[in-house]
């Protein structure tokens, strides 16, 4: 109940700490409207007390079981090898079930049945592991102690047999830090991949080498600044961009309100090189013409030449012919209906036409540079709008999805620090169950540095392991949740390397602090008193 209550109060202070930096960042929230509903804290503490009796009953169940003379004796009872193997062919099944799901969900072909079995292959795969991690622990870290641990010598090997010693706290302490960084590794896999994906994009389908647009959401450029960017000299065409509302009538007789047309010059064909599955984007900005995406035309029966007819909510209806299909397959613009600035502007008056949301303009071969400084000289008689080219753009989405990383590693940041402290728990409790051995240790020439050298060569033995088991799940979940990624048109895969090694190596360091306390404790403790421990 107490950590329930003092998690419920921390997880306020978050709240209003991100509601403050999402603030910050530009977004329209106001720390003077949090609501804190009487649920919230009352379903904190409901779990928290739920979730600690839970993580108690096996723990209890088993020590119950444990008779008077077992309890006796050094060695545990003779079922808990069957239990092991038992706990072994139950992880095994698990983590087979959720490789299984994770391999359906990356060759499925639609992103909603796909979702689904990535979700039961991530929670399958990592409570699998969970279970498996005392037979897991006894390979890993032999393996382990003899690239890192066997260079230190006899202390080495000393804190690999400490490890080994007890497989099923191993593989528990091991198992904390595996959860926060195979999630930390998922979401880095992913996101690399979405600005990955968007990147390719950006340079397979822009063809215009400068994107001028408001800093803010619905931020548009007056008809004078446009003119002044078309009078911009250096610039080979600029292409004006709206955003109408409609509600289109289809062939099949059906009528689709909340509709948006995305009104542009005809030269936007050679700005956003979309791809097609019928016809040419060109022809889309003819008079009385425009395109539909291939979702749109598959539900309602239209191919080229088909009749869509167009209510414009600030003018009149229009019939306009299909004559061009795009595809579904795209990041930018997904799921966009063209038409022409000319086609919208006969039916929609001129005092109702909206303002342009984008301005796309292209140089002259050769002034790429020099257009661009007299674009941002142009621009800086009206500081709400911001040129970028296509380097510009990238940074842009990078940071984008950056911060929102950095926002959930902030929090995945908290089950890392718990991961720690039951490292310093684990050695702790190791260290005083082992009070006597330490004393004979010293006795016999083990000298202080040595000791606490060895218990934090215990230690760091640990975190790598769990964060070997956590950044491979994790890599393996990320890598799925791009295939399905994939379907919507992020079809980059990329691993950021940098980040996952440098997570590798910290989890190394992370172990090195958890056991500072525990190692300088058992270098304090006192030979005849530690000799004479029960």
């Amino acid at each position: 109940v107490l950590g329930s209550v003092l998690g419920v109060g921390a997880g306020v202070g978050i709240a209003v700490g991100l509601m403050k930096l999402m603030s910050g960042m530009g977004m329209q929230l106001s720390t003077d409207d949090l609501t804190i509903a009487w649920t919230t804290p009352a379903l904190g503490l409901l779990l928290g007390v739920v979730v600690t009796v839970l993580a108690a009953y096996l723990p209890a169940r088993r020590a119950g079981k444990v008779s008077p003379m077992s309890a006796l004796r050094d060695a545990g009872a003779p079922s808990d090898g069957r239990a092991g193997a038992v706990r072994a062919v139950l992880g095994l099944v698990l983590t087979g079930a959720g490789g299984w799901s994770l391999y359906a969900a990356a060759t499925a072909d639609k992103a909603t049945s796909g979702s689904s079995l990535l979700g039961i292959g991530v929670l399958l795969t990592l409570v699998g592991f969970v279970v498996i991690g005392p037979l897991l622990a006894g390979g890993v870290v032999r393996v382990l102690g003899a690239i890192i641990l066997r260079v230190f010598g006899p202390v080495g090997r000393m804190a690999e047999r400490n490890a080994l010693r007890n497989p099923r706290r191993t593989g528990a302490t091991g198992a904390a830090l595996m959860i926060g960084l195979a999630l930390v590794a998922c979401l880095s896999v992913v996101g690399s991949s979405m600005v990955a994906s968007a990147t390719d994009q950006l340079d397979k389908t822009v063809g215009a080498d400068f994107i001028i647009q408001g800093d803010q959401e619905f931020t548009f450029i007056k008809p004078q600044m446009v003119q002044q960017i078309k009078a911009t000299p250096g610039l080979e065409r600029v292409t004006e961009y709206k955003l109408l509302d409609a509600t289109l009538s289809t062939p099949d007789g059906k009528v689709s309100k909340n509709e948006t047309i995305n009104a542009a010059d005809a030269t936007y064909a050679k700005d956003l090189r979309t791809k097609t599955v019928a016809g040419d984007l060109a022809d889309a900005y003819r008079p009385d013409s425009m395109s539909v995406f291939e979702g749109f035309a598959k539900e309602h029966g239209i191919k080229l030449g088909s009749t869509v007819t167009v209510g414009f909510k600030d003018g009149r209806a229009a019939k306009l012919t299909v004559r061009a299909i795009t595809s579904d397959d795209v990041v930018i613009d997904k799921g966009a209906m063209y038409a022409s600035i000319a086609t919208a502007a006969k039916y929609v008056p001129a005092s109702r036409m909206p303002l342009d949301q984008l301005v796309f303009a292209t140089a002259k071969d050769g002034q790429q540079a020099a257009a661009y400084a007299s674009l941002k000289r142009t621009l800086h008689a009206d500081p709400a709008l911001t040129v970028r080219d296509q380097t510009d753009y990238k940074k842009v989405l990078k940071d984008q999805i950056g911060q929102l990383l950095n926002m959930i590693y902030g929090l995945l940041a908290l089950a890392i620090i718990v991961a720690v402290l039951g490292v310093v728990n684990t050695l702790a409790l190791s260290v005083v169950e082992r009070t006597r051995e330490i004393g004979l240790m010293r006795a016999i020439g083990l000298s202080r540095r040595q000791l606490r050298r060895m218990i934090r060569l215990e230690s760091v033995v640990i975190a790598v392991f769990g964060a070997l088991l956590g950044l491979g799940l994790g890599m393996g979940w990320g890598a799925t949740a791009q295939r399905l990624l994939a379907l919507q048109g992020l079809n980059v895969l990329d691993i950021p390397w940098p980040t996952i090694i440098g997570v590798f190596i910290g989890s190394a360091f992370v172990g090195l602090f958890a056991a500072l306390v525990p190692a300088f404790r058992a270098g304090r403790m006192n030979i005849l008193n530690a000799i004479a421990t029960d």
